[in-house]
């Protein structure tokens, strides 16, 4: 039933993924997370690689992959730095909304997204709503040929540094979730007001707070039909879900790896720590973790590429590999002893990032009922 090889050309991309990470993104992490900053220079070079066109379709300039193909190169990203693979992440997801737009924002959108010159970021969570998203305060009216949007989005990934965001606003209140209705919206739009959070991890993405103060936006900037659009870009989460999983797992792979090093370098009472079973059986766990995780992930990409249904399989992902690989980071954090509580060393910094995972794109509760709904039945698990 499945061909758990990848192909020569998944082989080769996985590689040349490997070697500009490390040629590319590994020397100035730490500068970029003291700046709390991610270059448009290097988001340039991960383009040039192919890296931000990875859903576009070829006549808006992407090269297109499948998503497992895609979800090779968040692994491996994530395994130098979280936030280099957060920017495929985002642009392999946020394609999808922008493809049940008009032709003038395909023209003028897709292409920069994949050339690296214009960047987006998702406008669902407001200060009063995340996962419950009928709750949406933000209102879009329509005006002649035009939308006024007002309303404010919070925790936004990226919102300080974006070109335009994908917001959600209302179009008719009175249908619910079905009255929902994604816009375009740029970001040096009168109107638009930013403001940065301080958070504990992800520090050169950033979150923001983004206020939209009777934004106007052409008609065209509308994604997909009044209050069409919201249930097919609904349809994003289910492979991002899945990417988020091989985000947390590449993190703790390369947190495995350097507890594995150290812990054959490291000697107490005249042996190498890594002969005590206290140690050497947590590594044997997080290997077996890691694996179980990637293989689940791997699986949904595939079935997506294959058309088939992955609700209960993504969420399953996003669920449990933020939760193990928190614990595998932390297990190999402890295992470095105090050093690995410095930040000379790279783990402390993916545990704080990996937290983060466990928060976007739905907690682990709203995961686990997302699961019991596929598996009983909606009428047995009530929101």
């Amino acid at each position: 039933m499945f061909d758990f090889n990848l192909s020569e050309e998944q082989e080769m991309f996985k590689t040349a993924v490997r070697d500009f990470t490390r040629k590319e993104i590994q020397p100035g992490l730490k500068d970029r997370v003291k700046a709390k900053e991610f270059p448009r220079s290097l988001i340039k070079k991960m383009a040039d690689m192919g890296l931000t066109g990875m859903a576009i379709p070829e006549e808006y300039g992407g090269q297109p992959a499948s998503w497992v193909t895609i979800g090779l190169a968040c692994e491996e990203l994530a395994k130098i730095d979280f936030n280099a693979s957060s920017i495929v992440f985002s642009a392999s997801n946020l394609v999808i909304p922008l493809l049940f737009g008009s032709e003038e924002v395909k023209q003028n959108w897709l292409r920069p997204l994949a050339t690296g010159d214009k960047y987006f970021c998702m406008g669902a969570t407001e200060p009063d709503t995340g996962s419950d998203l009928s709750n949406l305060k933000t209102r879009a009216v329509k005006e002649g040929d035009y939308y006024i949007i007002n309303g404010e989005k919070s925790s936004i990934t990226y919102g300080m540094q974006a070109d335009a965001i994908i917001a959600f606003a209302k179009t008719d209140p009175a249908l619910g979730v079905k009255g929902i209705t994604p816009f375009l919206v740029p970001l040096d739009l009168p109107g638009v007001n930013k403001s940065a959070f301080d958070d504990m991890g992800w520090e050169p993405l950033g979150r923001a707070s983004i206020i939209m103060d009777n934004v106007k936006i052409p008609k065209e900037y509308r994604l997909g039909a009044e209050g069409e659009g919201f249930f097919k870009v609904m349809h994003t989460f289910d492979a991002a879900r899945a990417l988020a999983g091989l985000q947390a797992l590449g993190m703790a792979q390369s947190s495995l790896e350097n507890a594995i090093n150290y812990s054959k370098e490291r000697h107490t009472f005249g042996h190498p720590i890594a002969t005590y079973q206290g140690v050497s059986q947590k590594l044997a766990e997080g290997a077996t973790k890691i694996e179980l995780g990637r293989w689940l992930c791997y699986r949904t990409l595939w079935m997506r590429d294959n058309g088939i249904r992955h609700t209960k399989e993504s969420a399953m992902c996003k669920w449990w590999c933020p939760e193990t690989a928190l614990e595998i980071i932390n297990n190999c954090l402890v295992i470095h002893g105090h050093i690995g509580f410095s930040k000379e060393y790279p783990i402390e910094q993916r545990l704080r990032d990996v937290v983060g995972l466990q928060i976007g794109d739905g907690p682990a509760n709203i995961m686990k009922t997302i699961i019991a709904r596929q598996i009983l039945g909606r009428e047995f698990v009530p929101a």
